[in-house]
């Protein structure tokens, strides 16, 4: 097999050669032709993916809604964690193809079923649409999301809201999102792994406002007085 090879090899070797001296020869024999100039074929770029999400395209909605985080679970259902609320952070919510980043207050937990009730993903999930499209809210997403994909949320972010993202990849996201005159509300809900839960956050966005300041020269001082007494 090794001296087939071999000999494929070097008769491949000895075409490519005669070839090439061909060539050689019949360019040398057309130089007194005249010379053609041809045209650069220039390789055309594939449109760039223009698969953006126009949050201008969701109609405002200004139907009365109650306190943060807005919406309660259906009967039979309970959060599984007494999280508390994140004043300001940045949540990652599936939209189709990519995820979109806002940053506000965020309420995340995970849905579990109460003792003697059925878990169902499918009875938790046309309740809480049900309410969520209730009050102006579209549905803006409903896929899996890529496992690549959900590297780009930074590793202290899904630790931080992990019972809020659920098992990203494993299941269909569903992202909803209610515009506001002066503000958006963001809700996704993702099935875990468990067949009997799933995870859910809420994000309204705000603006971000600085809190921190310079210390003034007599609170310096002051302090500095406190200690030497």
């Amino acid at each position: 097999m090794y001296l087939r090879t071999l000999t494929i090899a070097a008769s491949a070797s000895v075409l490519f050669a005669c070839n090439s001296s061909k060539k050689q020869s019949n360019t040398e024999d057309s130089t007194a032709s005249p010379q053609v100039t041809g045209t650069t074929q220039e390789t055309t770029a594939p449109p760039a993916d223009t698969k953006t999400f126009d949050i201008t395209a969701i109609p405002v909605s200004d139907k009365p809604l109650g306190a943060f985080p807005y919406f309660s679970l259906p009967d039979g259902y309970q959060n599984f964690s007494n999280n508390k609320v994140s004043d300001f952070d940045v949540a990652f919510f599936w939209v189709k193809d990519h995820f979109e980043r806002p940053e506000g207050k965020i309420f995340y937990n995970r849905v579990t079923a109460k003792e003697g009730k059925s878990y169902s993903d499918l009875e938790l999930a046309k309740n809480l649409e049900e309410v969520i499209t209730g009050v102006g809210g579209v549905k803006v997403s409903e896929a899996k999301v890529p496992w690549d994909s959900s590297a780009v949320i930074p590793e202290n972010n899904k630790l931080k809201y992990i019972q809020g993202y659920g098992f990203l990849g494993n299941a269909v996201t569903t992202t909803f999102l209610i515009r506001r005159a002066d503000r958006n509300i963001w809700v996704q809900l993702t099935p875990t792994d468990d067949g009997a839960s799933a995870g859910w956050m809420i994000l309204e966005t705000k603006p971000f406002k600085a809190t921190a300041s310079l210390i003034k020269a007599d609170e310096i001082k002051k302090e500095l007085d406190t200690k030497r007494t």
